[in-house]
C-alpha cells in the first residue's frame, strides 16, 4: 500500500471510498452535501487541510486527512480492505504526519461507526453524542503526555 497527498484528480475515488459510510455519519440533506464531489474539490483548495489518499496497484482504496493544526478529519477505507491492517497503517501514517509537527494531542469528530476504532487507537470521548452541520459525532481526543 502506497499513501500519497491527493490532489482534485482523485475527487471521483475519494467519493467512492466515502460513499458507502455517509448515511451513518449525516443527519440532514445538509450533512450529505459535505461529502459531494463539489465540495470535496474545495478541500484541495485549502492550505490547512491536508488530505492524502492510501492506494494499492495504483487504485484509491483510503482516503485520511487532518486539518492544521492536529484535527483528524477523514479516514475512511473501502469496505473489502477492513481487519487486514490498511487502517492501521493510514492511522499511523496520519498520527507521524501531525506528530512531527510536535503536537501534544489529535482531536477527532469521531462516527459511532469509527468509535471503537478511535478508541484502540488511544482516544478518549471528550463530549457527548451529537450534531453540527448535518453531521453526527462523539468528540474524541488522544493525549500525548510525553510531549
Amino acid at each position: 500500500m502506497k499513501i500519497r497527498k491527493a490532489n482534485i484528480q482523485d475527487t471521483a475515488a475519494i467519493v467512492n471510498v466515502i460513499a458507502p459510510f455517509v448515511d451513518a455519519v449525516i443527519s440532514s440533506e445538509q450533512g450529505r452535501q459535505r461529502f459531494q464531489p463539489e465540495m470535496i474539490q474545495t478541500i484541495f483548495e485549502r492550505p490547512d487541510i491536508h488530505y492524502f489518499v492510501a492506494e494499492i496497484e495504483y487504485q484509491v482504496i483510503g482516503v485520511v486527512a487532518y486539518v492544521e493544526p492536529a484535527h483528524f478529519m477523514h479516514f475512511f477505507l473501502n469496505q473489502a480492505y477492513h481487519g487486514k491492517g490498511y487502517g492501521r497503517k493510514m492511522w499511523d501514517f496520519l498520527e507521524h504526519e501531525i506528530r512531527h509537527q510536535g503536537h501534544s494531542s489529535i482531536t477527532v469528530k469521531s462516527s459511532l461507526y469509527a468509535r471503537d476504532i478511535y478508541k484502540q487507537f488511544g482516544f478518549v470521548e471528550t463530549g457527548k453524542y451529537t450534531e453540527e452541520h448535518g453531521i453526527r459525532f462523539i468528540p474524541m481526543q488522544k493525549d500525548y503526555p510525553d510531549s
